[in-house]
């Protein structure tokens, strides 16, 4: 069990009838009052305080977590999240892929994305909350006090960088396939220029300076803007040409 944080509040009667309205189960222990609630069956909030609160106010309130089954049920949930991030990340346009995927499938899979941290949004909450103030609950952003063991909490950051990518998908692009490598978009893109002004009657050589011209001026690509210094005889063997004694001469 971790014990994220501590707040106040003022009014301690309407604060206990919004977590009964909530969801969350009344328990008294050692002279505690504990109100605890099972989050997407992953993690189990509790809030806490004296049972005989002194007269002063506000009335202090300890959060407490804890991952249930070792937090096999939060690495499931981000898994998911990965799953659903990475079927996101490959419909947008800036993914290199071999077909163009429709506006309607891309939307669709955004609206899962949408659906995962609506379903979720309490489980969310407790990591993702900044605190405004003592009055107020809250804690640091990104809360990884929610467990104290070390396994669970890598679990915690696997989840945590789920849900950054979700936010932000244009943000993070890691793990792209090996076929959207910058070498093999440069290799496509020299038999695909070698290709079409095959069939329209340059030459070989022509063709070789041409693509080594924009390798070397980094225009072939305007998204990426990168150079490449390739000879004449590399331009060739990519671009299937066969080389002979006349064909760079």
């Amino acid at each position: 069990m971790g014990i994220a944080h501590y707040f106040h509040t003022d009014n301690l009667a309407v604060f206990t009838r919004k977590l009964t309205a909530a969801g969350y189960v009344r328990e008294e222990t050692h002279q505690w009052v504990v109100y605890s609630k099972v989050l997407s069956h992953a993690l189990e909030k509790d809030y806490g305080f004296w049972l005989k609160p002194t007269s002063r106010k506000p009335a202090h309130i300890r959060v407490t977590y804890q991952l249930l089954k070792g937090g096999k049920p939060l690495q499931k949930l981000a898994n998911a999240l990965k799953k659903i991030n990475a079927n996101y990340l490959r419909a947008l346009p800036v993914w290199m892929i071999k077909r163009r995927i429709r506006r309607g499938v891309r939307e669709k899979r955004w609206e899962a994305i949408w659906n995962f941290l609506t379903q979720h949004h309490e489980l969310i909450r407790c990591f993702e909350y900044p605190g405004d103030d003592v009055l107020t609950e809250g804690n640091h952003s990104f809360n990884l006090e929610v467990s104290s063991v070390v396994t669970e909490q890598v679990i915690c950051f696997d989840f945590v960088k789920a849900l950054l990518a979700a936010q932000d998908p244009y943000g993070i692009m890691r793990g792209r396939r090996k076929v959207d490598q910058p070498s093999l978009q440069r290799n496509g893109w020299i038999k695909r220029y070698a290709d079409i002004h095959r069939k329209w009657g340059w030459q070989p050589r022509v063709i070789a300076r041409e693509i080594q011209k924009e390798l070397r001026e980094g225009t072939w690509n305007e998204r990426s803007k990168l150079q490449y210094n390739l000879a004449d005889n590399t331009i060739c063997k990519i671009a299937g040409f066969k080389l002979t004694r006349h064909s760079l001469n």
